[in-house]
């Protein structure tokens, strides 16, 4: 297993050889690359002169027997990898986009892992988790020729069969088994990562798992055949580890091969993910002083169309916070950017700043927020006045170490 580890915007050559251990690809891994990017959202890295810098996506990307990190620019904390990485999980799993070991503290001990066994352990301890409540097992209609009757007696499967043999019943009956549908997209999941270059301890758990599933039959699962899985009281606990098995297949390039292996791609929006993650945080402290958060809403739109009576330009804010009233206290956006305080505008989108004004005149509010991660020129609020009005827009840092205590503003 190999591993090469980028910080977030860190560029990455393109060499024609490479030994083990450097910080380069070949030109067969960044053609892999290439053919990648077509099925990633856009702009997920870029192409220089004999290199490729990646952008706001973090996560990892494997490519045969080489596994490519791209880790979140932590302030204080960029030449260090595991703090890095230990940052990214916390936010991966406060974010409920990864779901926290059992006991609690294990996702501390995940930050010495290189990030794809991250991902495969913490599959695997769910997995585990469930198996140990019992294996998916569902009754499937079988029609045999036996020794003894059990279920039904087919009659005219009898006298066609068993003529000339007596002995002989052929039945129709319902048998309790483990191999059905979900059982068989867990095991292709399993198998995809098996393959995979993971560490000692990932593919032990992986070889364990597989060998409670060998009465499973092997089948080649996509999306389609996991979106038409239906859950009820007996499998519903298995709707969550289903969902990852949905992640892994829908980041599997079975059509970009280096070598016998398929490359995968695991990367995650920080944009995305800072929202999820401030959200998360902010709804509990909202909490503690009676208010309630709703993400992405209520939405309400900027303008209407007085020829046509159509509303237009659909306003989405990050967060709303609302009293017990239901009356707008303040709202907030979350952006994954780097500010700089010692500029009188501070690096802020003048489209970000339009937006916020957009918003207090809309829902009629007079504190907004604007929140980006801590650092090395944003270490304090910063206060803004909107000019021609009440209102007042606080520039935010959040610590994503989750080492500081948070208040809300």
């Amino acid at each position: 297993m190999e591993v090469i580890t980028l910080i977030e915007h860190e560029s990455l050559p393109i060499v024609a050889q490479r030994s083990y251990g450097q910080k380069a690809i070949t030109g067969e891994q960044a053609k892999a690359l290439e053919k990648i990017e077509r099925q990633l959202p856009p702009q997920a890295y870029s192409w220089g002169h004999r290199s490729i810098k990646f952008a706001q996506y973090c996560g990892v990307i494997s490519l045969g027997p080489l596994s490519v990190e791209i880790l979140p620019k932590i302030y204080g904390r960029e030449t260090e990898p595991g703090a890095c990485r230990k940052a990214l999980i916390k936010m991966l799993i406060r974010a409920r986009q990864l779901k926290a070991q059992r006991g609690g503290t294990a996702n501390i001990a995940l930050q010495k892992h290189a990030l794809l066994d991250v991902f495969i352990l913490n599959f695997c301890d769910q997995l585990h988790a469930e198996l140990m409540q019992g294996m998916i097992r569902s009754y499937t209609e079988r029609n045999e020729n036996i020794s003894v009757l059990r279920g039904r007696l087919r009659i005219e499967q009898q006298f066609k069969y068993n003529l000339s043999h007596k002995e002989k019943l052929y039945c129709r009956y319902d048998e309790l088994s483990c191999d059905n549908p979900h059982n068989q997209v867990i095991k292709y999941v399993l198998r995809i990562m098996r393959n995979l270059p993971t560490g000692i301890m990932a593919s032990k758990q992986l070889t364990e798992l597989l060998m409670r599933f060998d009465a499973v039959s092997d089948v080649k699962a996509d999306l389609q055949i996991i979106d038409s899985l239906s859950f009820n009281r007996a499998t519903f606990r298995y709707e969550q580890i289903i969902m990852q098995c949905r992640w892994f297949i829908q980041g599997l390039h079975p059509d970009v091969l280096i070598g016998d292996n398929a490359c995968l791609s695991l990367l995650f929006d920080m944009n995305k993910l800072f929202e999820s993650y401030v959200a998360n945080i902010f709804r509990k402290l909202a909490w503690t002083q009676g208010l309630r958060l709703r993400e992405q809403g209520p939405q309400k739109y900027m303008v209407c169309r007085v020829d046509s009576n159509e509303q237009l330009f659909l306003m989405k804010p990050d967060m709303v916070f609302l009293d017990n009233s239901n009356h707008f206290e303040s709202i907030a956006d979350a952006k994954w950017k780097l500010l700089d305080d010692r500029e009188k505008k501070m690096g802020i989108s003048q489209a970000d700043l339009y937006q916020m004004a957009g918003y207090a005149t809309r829902y009629k509010v007079t504190r907004l927020a604007l929140i980006y991660p801590k650092q090395q020129w944003l270490q304090k609020p910063v206060v803004l006045q909107l000019q021609g009005s009440l209102s007042t827009l606080q520039i935010i840092p959040v610590d994503v170490t989750g080492e500081e205590k948070q208040e809300i503003f």
